[in-house]
């Protein structure tokens, strides 16, 4: 809201050039003939730039509260990961109705790694045979 009425003011502001107005203008001596003839009074210069502003203030108030306000910021949930299977350098026994699941270990840039006798290195878990670990 305040940065909507800021920015609504700075705008009002930077028209004020654009649209000059008898209010807002210095009278700088004696009015024109024909101003005294409509029934125009002189007014003081200071009177008129505070009733512009305080017209530019109460303007950019009202267009800064009948512009649409933004929604509310999202909440971020933060949500437990489920825990990473457990994780073997060996072959691990299995119980009855579980399977072992083994795989190669990857480095980095998705290479085999290897262990120092040139075999590849490979992990192994347990879990039910239904559905692959989430490794």
């Amino acid at each position: 809201m305040v940065k909507k009425l800021v920015t609504g003011l700075l705008a009002a502001i930077l028209m004020v050039p654009l649209v000059p107005t008898t209010g807002l203008s210095w009278h700088g001596g004696p009015p024109p003939p024909h101003y005294r003839s409509h029934g125009h009074s002189r007014h003081h210069g200071g009177d008129a730039v505070l009733w512009g502003l305080g017209g530019l203030l109460l303007g950019s108030a009202i267009v800064a509260t009948a512009m649409q306000p933004s929604p509310p910021p999202r909440q971020v949930v933060y949500v437990e990961p489920p825990p990473p299977p457990v994780t073997y350098a060996y072959r691990p026994p299995v119980s009855s109705g579980m399977c072992r699941w083994e795989r190669y270990v990857l480095d980095g840039y998705g290479r085999t790694v290897f262990d120092r006798y040139g075999q590849p290195v490979k992990e192994y878990t347990s879990g039910p045979c239904d559905y692959p670990p989430a490794w």
